[in-house]
């Protein structure tokens, strides 16, 4: 097929003339139609051929240019305007000419106007643009520079558990997006973000950690400067979901029967004190203080990034004098996670017809809350220690307790 026989649109151009040229079926015959302006109206115009519509087309052109009856009578007004337009795309003093025919030229400004709508004139944007695009981007894949930011959060000093987190999150989203970085645009990254089978909390903190990647991939010069990637991205909540589980004195019993000396300051301080895991596994022996009864959480290792002091119980403290050391981590696994639950499969008693517990997410640190205002009736006080708003407190942590299965809880104490 040659390319006059082809069902694209052609154009004939000449003398900043615009004559489109459309193959279209009528009578189950294929004709061909001019269109283009003349006089300021459009016009139309059929004929059989491709052939006999070029000729056609170009004699149109001629005539309009000559001045002929199809010419567009200008006023003078309207002649000058003509002249200054085709000036200014010419362009003077060395400028670049704008090799565009004028009607061309007017559509597509006034799209550019449409779409603005009055809030910033094109010449704006168009600065804006160039000050944000002045630098030209480093060509970098989304995997190579997810390597380099880890390697930076090793340098900076992230905990090991914040590396963890960060490796996990941008692994997968590296995975996700095999191109160059600044290709990404925030719609891929909402939609990637929605698709994720987890839950909403955990969708938020995936949220949290490319928009810290974003900040370092633009004080890097991988994206331009003022470039969000979440720009518009639905915001996730934090809240925690679902019923609250709490363990009984008799499942806690068994759980630190069954515990690995390693993990077992975990299960107690996160029973007995409210600390959260990602807390004790920061926690050094440095920071607890046996003798005056506190456990101080430092700024740095706190999940609200606020310092907090937390009273040992006396039960607590017959669990740690045992266990304490005068320096070092107070939790030494690595993989908690996996320890927990080999200890509550380890509550097993298979002769004595026994099943094993399962292990329940957060469920110490609700049984402790729990425990703890059952105890003292002081929710305000309970949420200071354990790092919380009263809100919080109440809607993601407390589970009614009498004080007598309180009392029952803070007296579980070694064997």
């Amino acid at each position: 097929m040659n390319e006059d026989e082809s069902g694209d649109v052609k154009e004939v151009k000449r003398n900043g003339i615009t004559v489109r040229i459309r193959p279209t079926l009528k009578n189950g015959v294929t004709r061909f139609v001019l269109d283009y302006y003349a006089n300021g109206k459009r016009k139309l115009v059929w004929r059989s051929t491709m052939a006999d519509a070029r000729a056609s087309a170009n004699n149109a052109i001629d005539k309009i240019t000559q001045g002929q009856s199809e010419v567009l009578n200008l006023k003078a007004a309207d002649a000058h305007t003509y002249v200054r337009a085709r000036a200014a795309l010419d362009g003077e003093n060395g400028e670049i000419k704008i090799d565009k025919p004028l009607d061309e030229v007017v559509r597509e400004a006034a799209t550019v106007l449409r779409l603005l709508a009055g809030r910033a004139t094109p010449l704006e944007v168009a600065r804006d643009w160039l000050k944000r695009h002045e630098v030209n981007l480093p060509n970098i894949t989304v995997t190579a520079a997810v390597e380099e930011f880890n390697q930076h959060c090793v340098v900076s000093g992230k905990s090991s558990i914040r590396r963890k987190e960060i490796h996990t999150v941008l692994t997968s989203f590296a995975t996700a997006f095999n191109q160059e970085i600044h290709t990404l645009e925030p719609k891929m990254l909402s939609d990637y973000l929605t698709g994720l089978t987890v839950a909403e909390r955990t969708r938020r903190n995936y949220r949290n950690v490319i928009g810290y990647f974003n900040r370092w991939l633009v004080l890097r010069g991988y994206l331009a400067k003022g470039t969000d990637l979440l720009d518009g991205v639905q915001k996730y909540s934090a809240q925690l979901h679902g019923e609250i589980t709490t363990y009984s004195t008799e499942e806690m019993q068994r759980i630190i029967a069954a515990a690995d000396e390693r993990i077992l300051p975990l299960i107690v301080l996160g029973g007995f004190a409210g600390l959260r895991h990602a807390e004790i596994q920061r926690l050094d022996w440095e920071d607890i203080d046996l003798a005056d009864g506190f456990i101080e959480i430092k700024a740095h290792k706190a999940k609200t990034k606020t310092r907090r002091i937390v009273p040992i119980k006396p039960n607590l403290k017959s669990f740690l004098l045992p266990l304490a050391k005068q320096a070092g981590k107070v939790v030494t696994i690595k993989n908690t996670s996996k320890e927990l639950g080999i200890t509550a499969a380890n509550t097993a008693d298979v002769a004595g017809g026994v099943v094993a517990l399962s292990w329940k997410h957060n469920a110490l640190r609700h049984t402790y809350i729990s425990a703890r205002v059952a105890e003292c009736g002081d929710v305000a006080r309970v949420a200071d220690e354990a790092g919380n708003s009263p809100q919080v407190i109440r809607t993601n942590y407390l589970k009614r307790m009498r004080p007598v299965a309180a009392a029952e809880w803070f007296g579980i104490v070694p064997k």
